[in-house]
């Protein structure tokens, strides 16, 4: 037994200066690059998520294609899809025919959560073009087919979002546009809207309330440790590699410059991110024109089909208010 006991003390004694540099490597070399540099996720293998596929004409949808040039010289790629015009009856009468051509277009831009891309989107697209939304879909720097090494959850992201509104207006200058996000995708829309008067109107689906506190979270999620130390220090080292500051990422404050029109929605079994986290969000939105839901026994993803038809009804019917 003592034998026994000795030859493990050597292996302690031998292992822990490894162990303690293995432990300083992740903690020094690679937890920072773990917020910042997603997985680009091939939709063509994610086939229980979109099971018609990822082409836009699967869904009856005909879609542009575009790249579009940041000003930090950063190439995205995105859907523009053109809600399908209805026929006008032949018994309309001009006047009737003049009043539907004067309501303007509704545009809207849809932004993917974290490690995500533009065609998880294509089943929402369908739904929107279908009452009559203009839908843009964008793969966000570092995801999909847009170029970017960095995600920086909504600190550049925001102005990304800028340039597709500068593209739509191009298009259609009395348009109206808007913005929906989920999760990451939510936190830069909050960014977008406060950013952004241009955008009219937002969209918010499990999203959270600050960078520091969400990097805290996930560390207890996948790794069993809440530690705010660890955290701040993950991301003072993602702040140096991806050159921005992650401490202005507080979706919560951008809340408060928020004045268009707003929907925001949690389950109420999100495993990812609380939805008290959500909830402080929308106190926070400075609008009178806001909308809280709260979808029972729903998770991180999923709200449309666990809210079903209620769910659907309640953000058609703001969509169509704006």
């Amino acid at each position: 037994m003592k034998k026994i006991m000795r030859r493990l003390l050597r292996v302690v004694a031998w292992s822990l200066p490894f162990l303690l540099l293995l432990g300083w490597w992740a903690v020094e070399q690679a937890l920072p690059y773990w917020p910042i540099k997603p997985f680009r996720q091939n939709p063509e293998q994610a086939t229980w998520r979109i099971p018609r596929g990822a082409l836009p004409e699967n869904y009856g949808l005909q879609a542009e294609t575009f790249d579009l040039h940041t000003t930090d010289s950063i190439v995205l790629k995105g859907f523009y899809i053109a809600a399908p015009q209805p026929a006008t009856p032949v018994a309309y009468s001009t006047l009737q025919s003049a009043k539907r051509q004067k309501s303007p277009a509704k545009t809207l831009i849809l932004l993917h959560g974290i490690s995500s891309c533009k065609e998880f989107f294509l089943p929402v697209a369908e739904k929107l073009a279908g009452e009559g939304f203009n839908v843009v879909l964008l793969d966000l720097r570092a995801h999909g087919e847009s170029g970017g090494e960095y995600c920086t959850f909504g600190y550049y992201e925001k102005q990304d979002v800028s340039a597709v509104v500068d593209m739509l207006l191009a298009r259609d200058s009395s348009q109206k546009i808007g913005v929906m996000g989920h999760s990451l995708g939510g936190a830069i829309a909050l960014q977008a809207l406060a950013h952004d008067k241009r955008l009219q109107f937002g969209v918010i689906e499990s999203t959270f309330n600050s960078l520091e506190s969400v990097v805290e979270q996930y560390g207890e999620n996948y790794f069993g440790i809440r530690s705010p130390w660890l955290a701040r220090h993950t991301l003072d080292k993602s702040a140096t590699i991806a050159r921005f500051d992650p401490y202005a990422v507080v979706p919560s404050e951008s809340a408060r410059q928020i004045t268009q029109p707003v929907f925001v929605s949690h389950g109420d079994s999100d495993e990812r991110i609380p939805w008290q986290l959500g909830r402080q969000n929308y106190e926070r939105i400075a609008s009178v024109d806001k909308q809280w839901y709260l979808i029972p026994h729903a998770g991180h993803n999923g709200l449309w089909k666990a809210g079903g038809a209620a769910y659907e009804a309640a953000l058609m019917g703001f969509l169509k208010r704006q």
